[in-house]
């Protein structure tokens, strides 16, 4: 703004008319016009999401292209590969009196507390491999070594059976006998981690 009006102090210190002067008068409020409403155009507190899935918040674009206002969006603007990010802040770095400890000396803890910590998490550990245990025991009595009971809506009326819901069926259980089998690898593997 100060760049603009000394640039009309020195136009109108070249002009001799009064019309000249009012000419100037005029073009420098026509540019502030145009400039007032170039920074218009854009709303930095909306998000618009145009048909062709690009995002803007400059107006023009908006109506010209027939954009939809999101709300409540949570914008992240990511800087492309070469380019470095810019911090925001104070700029000031804390100093070594303030900063944080390092890993290792956070995160120890007396013996004591971490042997109880590694008794509870083996407690856990163990009660959840139980009952996984018990739904595979479960799961492999329903599915009777890929022949399970034929359910009442499995059959037709005149005696036989929809073949399609019943394979369904069966490959869903057979699904699930798998993931429990994983689910109890997992958790045996998990509790070697653990002494006794």
């Amino acid at each position: 703004m100060r760049a603009i009006m000394t640039l009309f102090a020195q136009l109108t210190s070249r002009l001799t008319s009064r019309s000249s002067v009012r000419y100037a008068a005029f073009a420098l409020f026509a540019s502030l016009a145009g400039a007032s409403a170039a920074v218009a155009q854009t709303d930095p507190q909306r998000v618009y999401r145009c048909p062709d899935n690009s995002y803007t918040n400059d107006l023009s674009e908006v109506k010209a292209k027939n954009c939809k206002l999101i709300d409540n969006a949570n914008v992240s603007i990511l800087s492309s590969p070469g380019m470095t990010p810019k911090v925001i802040g104070s700029g000031s770095k804390p100093s070594a009196q303030n900063a944080e400890p390092s890993g290792n000396q956070a995160a120890r803890v007396a013996p004591s507390t971490q042997k109880e910590r590694d008794l509870e998490a083996r407690r856990i550990l163990e009660q959840e491999l139980q009952q996984q245990q018990a739904r595979l025991e479960q799961q492999l009595k329903a599915y009777n070594n890929g022949q399970p009971d034929y359910l009442p809506s499995e059959r037709l009326v005149g005696g036989g059976v929809k073949g399609g819901e019943y394979a369904q069926r069966v490959a869903q259980m057979k699904d699930q006998i798998a993931m429990t089998q994983a689910n109890i690898a997992a958790l045996q593997r998990e509790l070697q981690k653990y002494p006794q």
